[in-house]
């Protein structure tokens, strides 16, 4: 990405001059060098994996809280992970990390355990996931 730089540079203004109580218009002026097709998944506060299976999801990292809610397999958009309670895939593979999603079924910041990503290992934290 060749502007990269710029588009951090630019980020961190906005950042510090809406913390120092710039208004957002004051603040947005300072994006206008930053051309539209640099928007970046690396920005992005999402990360994207693909689930191998359907999931469950939970309000929290711990089992005895279920939403009701689904996360159907597929290519799906994850925020960050955690360390909670061990969870089981009922096919061997176990974690203790679960990881904060949008479940299928519209219940907004539930966990889903690492178990259902592709790309998980067993006991470890997901590569490229931030942490909660």
């Amino acid at each position: 990405m060749a502007h990269g730089g710029t588009l951090r540079t630019v980020t961190a203004a906005l950042v510090c001059a809406l913390a120092l109580g710039a208004a957002p218009s004051m603040a947005a002026a300072h994006t206008a060098d930053v051309p539209k097709d640099e928007a970046s998944e690396d920005f992005s506060p999402r990360r994207y994996y693909t689930t191998w299976r359907d999931s469950r999801s939970y309000w929290s990292q711990d089992t005895r809280y279920a939403t009701g809610g689904w996360l159907w397999a597929g290519r799906n958009a994850f925020f960050c992970q955690i360390e909670g309670e061990p969870h089981s895939d009922g096919q061997g593979r176990m974690s203790t990390w679960w990881v904060l999603t949008d479940d299928s079924v519209g219940n907004l910041d539930v966990f889903v355990s690492a178990t259902s990503l592709r790309v998980a290992e067993p006991w470890k934290p997901v590569d490229g996931l931030p942490r909660c």
